[in-house]
C-alpha cells in the first residue's frame, strides 16, 4: 500500500494495492491496522489518536516497543467500520472543502477470486454513505480492459460510481516523447533503434511501455540505453510481467487452451485459422468451445471470422521466452 497523503484541497489520496487488499480482506481488523498506520505516519499524527477518534471500533493494535492496546471489538460490520475510519481520516484533512482520493491498482485482481461481490460490497457502501454526508471521497480504480464487465458479473450496481476512461495505445511520437524527455532531465539518453524495440514490443500499450522503458532506464551504461542494454533489461521485464500478470493468466487456462497457446507461440504466423489450429494440434474434436473460453479470458483475440492471434506480442514473448506449455518437447 502505497499513501501518498498530501495536506491540501484535491490533493489528498491513499493507494491501495489491491493483491494486499484481496489477502488482508480476509482479517478485516488487519487492514484497518494498516490503513491508521499509513495514514498517521504520512499527516504525523499519532495511531492512538485516531484509534480515540473511532469510538465504537474496537480492535488490538501493535503499538511502538511491542505493547499492544486491546478494546473489545464491538459488533459491527466492515462496512461501517470502513465508513468510520475513512470518515475520521477526512476530518484530518485541512484546506476548503478537501477531497479524498482512494487509488486502487489493479481492480481485476480483487474481483477475480471467490467472494469478490464482498469486497466490493464494502467499498461502495462506505463511499456513498460518505458522500451523502457530505464528504468528497472519491474512488479512482485501474484495471484491465473489460473491467466494467467484470465487476458488473459480480456486482451490477458498483459500477455507477465509476466512470470509464480508457488509456489509448500510444504513438510512437508519443512513446518517444514520454521515454526520452523523463530520461534526458535524468541524464540518460536511450538510442532510436532502442526506442523501436519498446515501441514495437509493446505496441504503445502505456503499462507495457512504463516496464519496459523502466528497466532498460536502469541498465543504462555511461549514461546511455544501447541495444545490448536494452536485451539485458528486457529478462527482467518479462520476470516482472510474469509475476503481474502472464503466468496467472497462463495457470488459469484449461490443457487444452495452453496446448493452442503453445501452437500460437511457436508459429512463425501472427494470425491462425481455425482450420491451421485443429490440423497443428491433430484434434479430432472441434476447438471451438476452447478458442471462445479463450477470448473470454482475453488470452487470444478474434481478428476476424475464423482468424486469432495471441492477446499483444509481449504475451507471446514470455510464452516463447519460458515455454511452460513444453514438457519433454510436447505441448502440455
Amino acid at each position: 500500500m502505497r499513501v501518498p497523503l498530501v495536506e491540501g484541497d484535491y490533493q489528498n489520496s491513499l493507494n491501495f494495492d489491491c493483491p494486499k487488499i484481496r489477502r488482508i480482506f480476509d482479517g478485516f481488523n488487519d487492514i484497518y491496522t494498516l490503513i491508521i498506520d499509513k495514514c498517521a505516519d504520512a499527516l504525523k499524527i499519532s495511531e492512538g489518536r485516531f484509534w480515540d477518534s473511532i469510538t465504537s471500533l474496537g480492535v488490538n493494535i501493535p503499538l511502538a516497543g511491542g505493547f499492544t492496546v486491546s478494546r473489545k471489538i464491538p459488533a459491527t460490520s466492515p462496512s461501517v467500520a470502513l465508513e468510520k475510519i475513512l470518515k475520521t481520516i477526512y476530518g484530518e484533512l485541512k484546506g476548503e472543502n478537501p477531497v479524498l482520493i482512494l487509488l486502487f491498482d489493479d481492480l481485476q485482481r480483487i474481483i477475480s477470486d471467490n467472494g469478490p461481490s464482498k469486497v466490493l460490497s464494502i467499498l461502495q457502501n462506505a463511499l456513498v454513505e460518505l458522500n451523502l454526508k457530505g464528504m468528497n471521497i472519491m474512488f479512482v480504480a485501474t484495471g484491465a480492459h473489460d473491467i466494467f464487465s467484470q465487476i458488473q458479473d459480480h456486482l451490477d450496481s458498483a459500477v455507477r460510481i465509476f466512470e470509464p476512461y480508457e488509456l489509448k495505445p500510444l504513438s510512437k511520437e508519443e512513446l518517444k516523447e514520454a521515454i526520452i524527455i523523463p530520461a534526458e532531465n535524468e541524464g540518460i539518453k536511450f538510442d532510436e533503434n532502442v526506442i523501436d524495440l519498446i515501441y514495437e514490443l509493446s505496441e504503445g500499450i502505456p503499462y507495457y511501455m512504463q516496464v519496459i522503458a523502466y528497466n532498460c532506464f536502469a541498465s543504462a551504461v555511461n549514461g546511455r540505453v544501447k541495444t545490448n542494454d536494452f536485451k539485458v533489461s528486457f529478462k527482467r521485464s518479462l520476470n516482472l510481467l510474469a509475476q503481474r500478470e502472464f503466468r496467472g493468466m497462463y495457470e488459469k487456462a484449461t490443457r487444452e487452451e495452453r496446448k493452442i497457446l503453445g501452437l500460437m507461440a511457436e508459429s512463425d504466423k501472427e494470425v491462425l485459422s481455425y482450420k491451421e489450429i485443429k490440423k497443428g494440434l491433430n484434434l479430432k474434436s472441434e476447438p471451438s468451445f476452447w478458442l471462445k473460453t479463450m477470448l473470454d479470458k482475453n488470452l487470444i483475440i478474434k481478428k476476424e471470422r475464423g482468424k486469432y492471434h495471441l492477446r499483444d506480442k509481449i504475451f507471446k514473448e514470455y510464452l516463447m521466452a519460458l515455454k511452460p506449455y513444453n514438457e519433454n518437447g510436447t505441448y502440455s
